[in-house]
């Protein structure tokens, strides 16, 4: 399903009064600890063309990108996702794979677990990975505080200490080491919902936002990390 999804980079007070509005009306994600957080650790690929990278600096209609994403740093849940974007919305296909798999995946060791793929999705990014050898670019890491909304589809997040790694592509490696992706006192603000976004939700989070932004953290941590 095709989701709308603004994007903001708001200051930590800006912030503390969007969540003080939205708290009353929205939930924590219940995979969340119980003040509403998560650590995300995503691990995106691009060819050697860096395609996603151009596709998103150009701002491309259509574009696509591959990552790889744990979180709270364990490795009981990994997920493989793809981001399709189309114009101002998007939509995002996702799978589980093995530790095993990953492992291979991050050595581009993609022929070796061709045969296993058991989803369609982990087919279809094996096959592109070989044809336009994909391989691992940046991780990037922040923690996640999550509201939903419970009549509906929306989502409205907050990274916080958004970084990337500057070491290693190894999402699962004790030496990561991070530089800010964007200022320390900087928030990335997302909104996401499908459809539309009920106006009283709207109202709460412009009257003290500026207008929407393009925010990549995937682009802003790759030209970082040059």
């Amino acid at each position: 399903m095709y989701r709308s999804e603004l994007k903001y980079v708001i200051d930590y007070n800006t912030a503390l009064i969007i969540k003080n509005r939205i708290n009353k009306f929205l939930e924590y994600d219940k995979n969340s600890d119980e003040n509403g957080f998560y650590n995300v650790r995503s691990l995106y690929f691009d060819d050697y063309k860096n395609t996603a990278l151009n596709d998103n600096l150009s701002s491309q209609k259509i574009r696509k990108k591959y990552r790889i994403r744990i979180y709270n740093q364990q490795g009981d849940l990994i997920r493989l996702e793809k981001k399709i974007k189309h114009d101002q919305v998007g939509y995002k296909k996702s799978c589980l794979i093995t530790r095993e798999q990953y492992d291979s995946i991050l050595k581009n060791d993609y022929m070796s677990i061709m045969s296993e793929a058991n989803d369609e999705l982990l087919e279809e990014f094996l096959h592109y990975a070989t044809m336009v050898h994909l391989k691992p670019k940046v991780i990037v890491v922040y923690d996640r505080q999550s509201f939903i909304y419970p009549y509906g589809t929306v989502r409205i997040t907050f990274d916080h200490q958004v970084k990337h790694v500057m070491n290693t592509v190894d999402l699962f490696s004790d030496h990561q080491i991070g530089c800010p992706t964007v200022e320390e006192d900087q928030i990335v603000l997302e909104v996401k919902y499908s459809g539309y976004l009920p106006i009283h939700i709207k109202q709460m989070i412009q009257q003290s936002v500026t207008p929407r932004q393009s925010v990549s953290k995937y682009a802003l941590s790759r030209m970082r990390s040059y």
